[in-house]
């Protein structure tokens, strides 16, 4: 599966949904935003994600630990070396197939915020190429996955005020140079 070694290299597609925190499907509103779909592309240190008109949302290169955002073409850079405080992982025991795989779950919570991962642990990256990436708890994450990506995640964000649900529906392994990971490259 992996490009090279044990470690995942490649594109995940997610189909995306949004509800209120009461159940109410707001898909509509936040889909033009943040994309019914994302496409994620991870390699080595680096990831990033295109909305499904894939216009770039998201940009992380491990050399620096920046994570830039996009909205609207305009981005956003934050250093990723801060994360939640009081985080609680938690280990639990649904299961599930998520396109194709064999999933295991945990729930990292933080700062109000919840969010259930299911991942296989045939999908990883070396997670300590992620150990200074703490903004989203991505690193505790990691760490507590065995470097296991996530193939569906549940984010419940009490302050944001929505639940944000995102599901893989395709997963390709590919070999992705450095270059890829650069501003001006375009999604596969």
């Amino acid at each position: 599966m992996a490009a090279i070694g044990p470690w995942f290299s490649g594109k995940i597609v997610y189909r995306n949904s949004f509800a209120t925190l009461a159940g109410q499907d707001i898909t509509d509103k936040l889909g033009p935003v943040l994309g019914y779909e994302n496409l994620y592309y991870i390699s080595g240190n680096n990831y990033k994600s295109y909305t499904d008109k894939k216009q770039l949302l998201q940009l992380y290169k491990g050399d620096t630990n920046l994570s830039t955002f996009f909205l609207n073409g305009k981005g956003t850079i934050t250093n990723a070396d801060k994360g939640g405080s009081d985080v609680v992982v938690k280990h639990l025991k649904e299961t599930a197939v998520i396109a194709g795989y064999e999933c295991q779950t945990l729930q990292v919570d933080s700062d109000g915020n919840s969010i259930v991962y299911y991942f296989s642990p045939k999908l990883r990256v070396d997670p300590e190429h992620y150990a200074k990436h703490q903004m989203g708890n991505w690193y505790t994450y990691l760490k507590a996955s065995n470097g296991a990506l996530p193939l569906k995640f549940v984010f419940a964000g009490r302050t944001e005020g929505y639940t944000m649900t995102c599901e893989a529906t395709s997963v390709e392994a590919m070999s992705l140079a450095a270059g890829e990971f650069e501003e001006s490259a375009p999604a596969r």
